[in-house]
């Protein structure tokens, strides 16, 4: 739980984004972008492990470049967690990503339900079974509901980055 330049960059990222999106529900390619690459170049020049900060990045394009394509997360959100990983490498994006779906689904709930959309969350799900799987769409795209997920994603990083997961080690 080391303070360096790639967790300063890290948490400058994560609050920048965190309220950016909760105000005007879009994280910024301005923060996202200099995320990554400062993540990398650190790890690159700093002595330690270079690959740190290739391979975190590498592994969380891997994974959230799909959730993206697929309509479960924002592109921003996508790149907030690839800054993640370029800042801290793969275990914390990892698992900040697994601390993230232990905050999202409540609060998302939460919102659903607060907003009158939790009966259309079945037929949501129905819906992208079916688009992912290749099977016949059971009828129209569902109306999206988006959740502003960079405040999750920020108390995830900040989670992730101050707890270590025996099972990712």
């Amino acid at each position: 739980m080391e303070l360096g330049p790639e967790t300063v960059v890290l948490l400058v990222g994560l609050v920048v984004s965190a309220i950016t999106d909760a105000a005007k529900g879009t994280i910024l390619n301005v923060v996202t972008f200099p995320m990554m690459a400062l993540g990398v170049v650190i790890h690159l020049v700093s002595g330690a492990d270079p690959w740190v900060g290739i391979v975190g990045l590498g592994a969380a394009t891997l994974l959230h470049v799909p959730l993206w394509m697929g309509g479960v997360q924002k592109a921003g959100d996508a790149k907030l967690l690839m800054g993640l990983g370029a800042c801290v490498g793969w275990r914390e994006m990892l698992e900040a990503t697994l601390w993230i779906a232990v905050l999202y689904i409540p609060i998302a709930l939460l919102v659903l339900a607060a907003r009158g959309r939790l009966p259309h969350l079945a037929y949501a799900a129905r819906y992208q079974l079916a688009r992912f799987g290749g099977a016949p769409l059971p009828g129209p795209p569902p109306e999206q509901t988006w959740i502003r997920a960079g405040p999750i994603i920020a108390a995830a990083g900040v989670i992730g980055w101050l707890t270590d997961l025996a099972v990712l080690h």
